[in-house]
């Protein structure tokens, strides 16, 4: 049985609407983690989850969140890059769309364990609707005291800023992503210095995509050992795949990590589209290397993937015939 936790709630009605979402225990994350844990206990709690990025190479979470140096003097921000142009991916649009409170909610909680005061949420350029929808949703946030000053009486500032993008491909890529928040051209920058040091502004910096930060709330909630449980050694917790190409039932779908490919393809997408025999599948994002079709039995984590010799990346899964 499919293990459901970012896409739990999203068959029902008006759900990007605040009540809605509060009805279902939205941000009682929020509530938890200002009343119960100091910033530093909301980092070592994410730490011991497990969870690692969902947008690329899947670097942990919580040890990026602690590489960002304290007391410099300097003000901390953090960046949610919903910059969703890879080629074959859609998960992140996914939850924007149908949930958008569980984004906000989970980069409240990781601005606090940044002590971050100003965050960004850097939206493709062509997401017209969904930015309008994100913009709406961040107003609903503001008035029900979730953002802006002395947030639910517990002494934390934050506010956040939707940004649209100008429609740039390389904007994924997070030096890139602050090179264009600060009105620049979207090219990368050299690394080091790394964005945690030397980051929007010259500042420590923390980027992070939409589905990481959407698992958030769910960790604080539940705790770590929760999350930890679902998936497999090194890759825990939930994937969103968003399946496309030659199957028969294309979509979003989530798993638990560690899936079988043939599993996703055969069980739960129908099979190949038209009876025809499958060629190759690209497993995350249209800039992955291809798995023939000899490779279907690699399990859908970060490290197996790579053993197999491409990438988890974002999950977008290309189907080929």
């Amino acid at each position: 049985m499919a293990i459901k936790v970012l896409t739990k709630n999203m068959h029902i009605p008006g759900l990007a609407q605040i009540e809605v979402y509060e009805s279902v225990g939205g941000y009682q994350g929020l509530r938890k983690a200002l009343r119960e844990y100091q910033p530093a206990d909301i980092i070592e709690i994410v730490k011991r989850s497990g969870l690692r990025g969902r947008g690329g190479a899947g670097f942990p979470t919580g040890m990026k969140w602690g590489f960002v140096p304290k007391n410099i003097g300097k003000p901390i921000y953090l960046c949610v890059n919903a910059d969703e142009s890879e080629p074959g991916t859609f998960k992140d649009r996914l939850i924007i769309e149908k949930d958008p409170h569980q984004l906000i909610e989970g980069t409240i909680i990781s601005a606090y364990a940044l002590d971050c005061h100003l965050a960004f949420i850097y939206i493709r350029g062509e997401f017209v609707r969904p930015a309008k929808l994100l913009t709406r949703v961040v107003d609903e946030a503001y008035a029900k005291g979730y953002l802006g000053r002395n947030i639910l009486g517990s002494g934390y500032d934050l506010d956040l800023v939707v940004h649209r993008g100008a429609g740039a491909y390389i904007c994924g890529e997070e030096t890139a992503l602050l090179e264009s928040l600060e009105g620049k051209r979207g090219h990368p920058r050299l690394k080091p210095p790394f964005p945690a040091v030397v980051g929007l502004y010259q500042c420590p910096t923390v980027i992070n995509n939409v589905e990481t930060l959407a698992n958030v709330p769910h960790i604080i909630n539940n705790g770590p050992e929760w999350f930890s449980s679902i998936g497999i050694e090194r890759n825990t917790g939930t994937r969103l795949f968003g399946v496309s190409g030659h199957v028969v039932k294309r979509g979003v779908y989530e798993f638990a990590m560690g899936i079988p490919l043939r599993e996703i393809i055969y069980d739960h997408c129908g099979g190949i589209r038209g009876g025809r025999k499958l060629k190759a599948v690209v497993p995350g994002g249209s800039s992955v290397p291809i798995l023939a079709a000899d490779q279907v039995d690699v399990h859908m984590d970060f490290d197996s993937v790579a053993k197999a010799g491409s990438m988890l990346g974002s999950a977008g899964v290309i189907v080929m015939d």
